[in-house]
Formats: structure tokens, C-alpha cells, sequence
């Protein structure tokens, strides 16, 4: 295995997320990562960590992935994301292409983890009358572009929307692929599904990969 070269520099950003007031800002650090060509933007606090890995290789220029374990509810965790984001922003020369933020699957792949977008996927399908609950798929069209326009119109990310908020930007679900269904009896939050009357073998939509849109909001200009 080749032996990782890296360049680490230490930033602190002084950001808070609105709504956060009172939480501590959290120090980010940026760390060039020459095995996938690759800028990682990196912090935690207590028991949450999250990364941003920013590429710089032309084809995935503009896109940047998301990476946490972190068992805070996301408002929780907007402080966080506020000093990546403004790191980002103010210090990447990539900066101004960024068009596409990844955020893997709505499960993450690390554990302890927030799992309310996974919950407000599961209710929003139940809710809606073009899911099918006994089969476990949309009563019409493919289940990525149901799962996608469901998501969106029912906004089951509005901390992404309050984070970009702050920084002149619109974020949208735009893609969405390898949507996972199950019982909701086998889904970790069932206890919560229950009490808004679903029931054990009712089979729902909570996990996909999902890239987000983002650009500048109206009368905005990145620069």
C-alpha cells in the first residue's frame, strides 16, 4: 500500500450556525490529500466528526463529498458544517466552481449517526398517496425520481437549507439512486413510526445515495 504524502495546515474559523448562538466555534483542519487529489476539510467536537473532501482532478471538479459520524441531530451539528462550509469557501480555489455536494446515503456509513433524514423519508412515503406501502414502491413512475421529488417537496433536509441560507446559496436534492426499502418493523426508528400509525409490515423508502445541487441564490453572484 502506498504511503500517504500530506500536507496539513491548521485554519480556525470563527463560525456559527444561525440559531446556534452560544455553541462553540469549531476549528477546522484542511489537509491536502495527494492520494486521490484531494482537499479534506476536517472537524469535531465531543463525539461528531465531519469531513469534506473537495476533488480537484477536472472531472469531478466542482463536487464536494460529504462525510460524518455524528450521533447529533443535525441543527445540532450546523456549527459544524458552518465552519467547513466557510473554510471551504473562503480558502479553496475550487471554490467557485462547487456546483454538487454528495452526501452518500441518507444512512451514513459510519456509526453513531443522525438518522432524521432516513425517519422524514419513511413518513413523507407513508403520507403520500402515490407510494404503495404493501408492495414498497411508487404506485407510478421509478422509485429514484419518486424518492427525489418527494424529498424535496416535503423537505426532509431543511438544516442543509439553513446552512447554505448563510452563505447566498440554494441547495436541491437533484439526484438520487439506490433507494432502500424495508419493513418498518426492521427500520431502527419503528418506535417512532408507530406512533403515527404505521404499521409493522408497511414496507418504506429510507435510505439512498443523494447528490445535492447548489448555486447562488437570486441576485447573488459567486465569486
Amino acid at each position: 500500500m502506498p504511503v500517504l504524502r500530506a500536507f496539513l495546515a491548521v485554519w480556525f474559523f470563527l463560525a456559527s450556525a444561525a440559531g446556534a448562538a452560544g455553541q462553540e466555534a469549531a476549528p477546522v483542519v484542511v489537509e491536502f490529500n495527494e492520494l486521490d487529489n484531494a482537499t479534506h476539510y476536517r472537524t469535531s467536537r465531543g463525539d461528531c466528526a465531519i469531513t469534506w473532501i473537495v476533488y480537484h482532478a477536472e472531472l469531478n471538479k466542482g463536487v464536494v463529498k460529504h462525510r460524518s459520524q455524528c450521533p447529533e441531530p443535525l441543527s445540532s451539528q450546523l456549527p459544524l458544517l458552518t465552519a467547513i462550509c466557510e473554510a471551504f469557501l473562503d480558502r479553496d480555489r475550487n471554490a467557485p466552481a462547487f456546483r454538487t455536494l454528495f452526501w452518500g446515503g441518507l444512512v451514513p456509513e459510519s456509526s453513531p449517526a443522525s438518522l432524521e433524514m432516513p425517519l422524514r423519508l419513511a413518513l413523507a412515503a407513508y403520507k403520500s398517496p402515490g407510494w404503495d406501502a404493501k408492495n414498497g414502491r411508487p404506485k407510478k413512475g421509478d422509485i429514484n425520481g419518486f424518492v427525489k421529488d418527494l424529498a424535496n417537496r416535503e423537505l426532509i433536509y431543511p438544516e442543509l437549507k439553513e446552512l447554505f441560507r448563510g452563505f447566498h446559496r440554494i441547495i436541491t436534492l437533484a439526484t438520487v439512486e439506490k433507494v432502500r426499502v424495508l419493513e418498518a418493523r426492521k427500520l431502527p426508528f419503528f418506535d417512532l413510526l408507530r406512533r403515527q400509525g404505521i404499521q409493522a409490515a408497511d414496507k418504506l423508502p429510507f435510505d439512498c445515495m443523494a447528490w445535492f445541487s447548489v448555486s447562488a441564490a437570486e441576485g447573488e453572484k459567486i465569486k
